[in-house]
């Protein structure tokens, strides 16, 4: 059965976005008392030299965070932090709350009068906050603007490799001139996290402005099938593959798909994965030999069911289950072969949930996963079982598992931190849960700004 993943979102922030860059309290001088009649030096306590004095970064409000420093490596006010980009993966882009892409911060918003407002995006260093990039355009949401380009869309998607990019589509409109009547153009560019641009491609019109990107590639959908085109050159790519089978899709590049195929004889559905951009079969679980915890229970009359979900690089999960029960046991397998690598724990599958995850540790060895009734953290190596939810326990959906010896997680929705290792109750009642980049930074936005702190270990 189908699962969505529940993706928690957080408030958007911010209007005007500035140059000017937070990292601490003022260190600014002394100003030198003037003197009075007689040339005596009189004290200069005055308002202005008190404001001066005082700290000019935000001050995080929030309660400490385990796992994370005691104080921001650097911070954004919220007029400056803006808000962050969207998901290139979506066709909407109202929830602007991707802050992360690889190891850099993205923050987005506005800058200059109301009838020259520029929309602004800045790619920063995530451990220093320096600016790497900067991309200023019209703002598209001027009335009646004629500026070329007129709309801009920044978000947060994957490079052809997998890796993370930042991609920026302009709407390019030109203006009748002479015999040449006006046109639209739509340019699309994905950035590296560095800034270094990966690749751009233009189409005529503005029909790709908000077409959703997978690797790299519009995924169109306007035709009978799916249509790829890919940005920086290369020739589209016409698959068969339906949006429903496209959504669940698993791994690097454009990844796999699976179609299931219910058997009576023995009672049976078995999983076959296939490549997305030829729809050529990988692998059938008729061929595969089933987890050792389920072998012994297969009879002539009753088989295997499988699902597959996505992990890391080429490897991703796959939990079995006897055709029809309720008891389901983890895997993890290589993508392309569906070789087994690791056999994990046995998970309870009677529950249909809506918010089924995983948060994976930096080096791929262990995770912890929800997708039944509870969530169970494992080594991914071995396949060991570290801890398991209790039936009397609430959900506990994973989040982030950034390798710093805490699990990042929401306790019936609500935030709050685990010890990775032990689920022992680190804290609770975390309002804005961090964020985190691939060198082991953490970013929170409360409505005080964007702070930026180290993870450490607990």
């Amino acid at each position: 059965m189908n699962r969505n993943h529940l993706r928690t979102t957080t408030a958007a922030l911010g209007l005007v976005l500035s140059a000017g860059l937070v990292t601490g309290c003022s260190g600014g001088g002394t100003e030198t008392g003037a003197k009075a009649p007689g040339g005596t030096e009189t004290a200069t306590a005055t308002a202005t030299e008190s404001a001066s004095a005082a700290p000019k970064e935000p001050v995080f409000q929030g309660k400490p965070v385990p796992g994370l420093a005691a104080k921001p490596a650097w911070s954004l006010p919220a007029g400056e932090a803006g808000n962050c980009a969207s998901e290139a993966s979506e066709e909407s882009t109202a929830d602007r709350d991707v802050c992360t892409v690889g190891d850099a911060v993205v923050v987005t918003g506005y800058s200059g009068e109301a009838d020259k407002r520029m929309y602004t995006a800045r790619l920063l260093d995530a451990k220093s906050g320096q600016e790497r990039k900067k991309f200023e355009l019209p703002d598209p949401d001027i009335e009646g603007s004629t500026s070329t380009p007129t709309n801009a869309v920044v978000q947060v998607g994957e490079w052809t490799d997998g890796s993370p990019a930042l991609l920026v589509r302009r709407r390019v409109d030109t203006p009748a001139d002479g015999l040449k009547k006006a046109s639209t153009k739509t340019e699309l560019t994905m950035y590296a996290p560095s800034g270094e641009e990966l690749g751009s491609s233009s189409f005529d019109d503005d029909t790709h402005m908000s077409t959703p990107l997978r690797n790299g590639h519009l995924v169109d959908t306007s035709g009978s099938g799916v249509t790829f085109l890919p940005i920086g050159g290369g020739e589209p790519l016409e698959s068969e593959i339906s949006t429903v089978e496209l959504k669940d899709a698993v791994g690097p590049g454009l990844g796999y798909f699976t179609q299931q195929d219910i058997s009576f004889q023995p009672y049976a559905e078995w999983l076959t994965a296939k490549d997305v951009r030829t729809g050529a079969k990988a692998w059938n679980t008729k061929t595969l030999a089933p987890p050792a915890a389920l072998a012994g229970k297969i009879t002539p009359d009753k088989a295997t069911s499988a699902r597959l979900m996505p992990f890391q690089g080429d490897k991703a999960l796959l939990e079995w289950s006897l055709y029809g029960d309720s008891e389901a046991v983890m895997t993890l397998v290589d993508l392309k072969s569906g070789r087994r690598l690791a056999e994990g724990p046995a998970v309870d599958i009677t529950v249909t949930l809506d918010d089924d995850g995983v948060a994976i540790a930096p080096d791929g060895k262990s995770a912890v996963t929800q997708y039944g009734g509870g969530a169970v953290a494992w080594n991914t190596e071995t396949g060991k079982e570290l801890w398991r939810q209790a039936d009397d326990e609430v959900s506990i959906r994973p989040n982030a598992l950034p390798g710093n010896g805490v699990l990042y997680a929401y306790l019936d929705g609500t935030g709050a931190a685990l010890g990775a290792a032990d689920k022992k109750l680190l804290a609770s009642g975390i309002e804005d849960m961090p964020e985190f980049t691939a060198d082991g930074h953490a970013v929170i936005r409360t409505s005080e700004g964007l702070f930026v702190f180290a993870t450490q270990p607990v």
